[in-house]
């Protein structure tokens, strides 16, 4: 399966991400206004089908890394056996079955609250080694009929063509946004 995807961050790592052709920040990160991207999916690179909605996630990253230029970059994402969520197997199921394999007797407690950043960190690092153990290579998750996530397990190897598709200011945003 071969897509075309976008992921939004700062105008920095995007030359980098481009001149190296690969990423290597994964998703997990606070912005400003108790906002998070959080890899609900364990450790992987995150895209998305529209472009948009990842000039929302540069708009962040540039924000909290104090840059004025956001860049939304588009590349192809190949995955061979990606896993599918969607309305038919939630991410809940997914959640569910990846504790149940991995905690087939003594199923720890989830805990809430101000630990519960380490708590997802580590509920999604088991939904990774779930997925990868039983052959799948990242995600398909379908959030609605339009909104179509991916999450790339082996990005080197998955994500080739990254390029800038477009780049703005975010202070000219906050602008028009008054």
């Amino acid at each position: 399966m071969k897509r075309t995807v976008y992921r939004g961050i700062g105008f920095k790592e995007a030359e980098e991400v481009v001149k190296n052709q690969k990423y290597d920040r994964s998703e997990l990160r606070d912005f400003q206004n108790g906002v998070a991207a959080k890899s609900l999916f364990g450790p992987g690179i995150y895209l998305i089908n529209d472009a948009e909605l990842a000039a929302h996630y540069a708009f962040c990253h540039a924000e909290v890394e104090e840059e004025e230029l956001a860049v939304v970059l588009k590349q192809t994402v190949h995955f061979q056996n990606p896993f599918i969520v969607n309305y038919t197997y939630s991410e809940r199921q997914l959640k569910k079955d990846a504790l149940s394999w991995k905690f087939t007797d003594d199923f720890p407690e989830l805990h809430s609250g101000p630990d519960s950043l380490e708590t997802l960190k580590w509920v999604g690092t088991i939904i990774k080694e779930y997925l990868l153990t039983h052959g799948y290579d990242g995600i398909t998750y379908h959030i609605d009929d339009e909104i179509i996530y991916y999450v790339s397990y082996h990005h080197h190897q998955q994500i080739t063509g990254i390029e800038f598709d477009f780049v703005f200011n975010i202070n000219e945003v906050k602008k028009q946004s008054v």
